[in-house]
């Protein structure tokens, strides 16, 4: 994969594939603390210790529909955060959903972009409807905080009937991220 993007992308369709009817993106940019953090959280079906274990081996999968048992998403985002000096961790327990923590050195060379964030979120949110979405963006550079927070339920609420595949409901989410994304100075990541 090109970039970070294309990694959380990844790991929100193994969220919906395990269940999950609410996932939490969290992206955390720290200047201060020369990091990166990236944490999706689910409340999908969760994984047992022996699955979580296997999870990270590249040749596992727990799609029944692939001919070849290949699964290398998860361990391919662990081995490019450690390549970057980072580090990455996978909670989970069955019933409970499954939490994932990536952390990049942020001025690593090795560190991948971010990527294309506004359009990897907006595709899951439109993609995945039926999911609750919470995202948080925050940077932190030079003592100054910024943060941006979007939640579909709040905004599925409001629209009563309307769905969030609506093109105008599309075109408000897609200037919401952008403006979010810019003002979180995610876009220089």
């Amino acid at each position: 994969m090109q970039d970070i993007s294309l990694h959380l992308l990844d790991i929100i369709e193994n969220s919906v594939r395990a269940q999950a009817k609410n996932i939490k993106i969290r992206v955390i940019r720290n200047v201060q603390k020369n990091r990166l953090r990236i944490i999706v959280e689910d409340d999908g079906i969760g994984m047992d210790s022996h699955t979580l274990e296997m999870a990270q081996n590249p040749f596992y999968t727990s799609k029944q529909e692939r001919e070849k048992k290949v699964g290398l998403g998860i361990p391919l985002f662990k081995q490019n955060a450690e390549l970057s000096n980072g580090c990455f961790k996978m909670a989970s327990e069955p019933g409970f959903g499954t939490v994932l923590t990536v952390d990049f050195e942020l001025d690593n060379i090795d560190r991948m972009p971010l990527g294309n964030l506004k359009d990897t979120l907006l595709g899951a949110i439109v993609g995945h409807a039926e999911v609750d979405f919470s995202i948080n963006l925050n940077a932190k550079e030079r003592g100054v905080e910024q943060s941006f927070h979007f939640d579909t339920a709040a905004i599925k609420e409001e629209l009563g009937d309307i769905p969030l595949t609506y093109p105008d409901v599309i075109e408000y989410i897609d200037q919401s991220l952008q403006e979010g994304i810019q003002n979180t100075n995610m876009e220089e990541v």
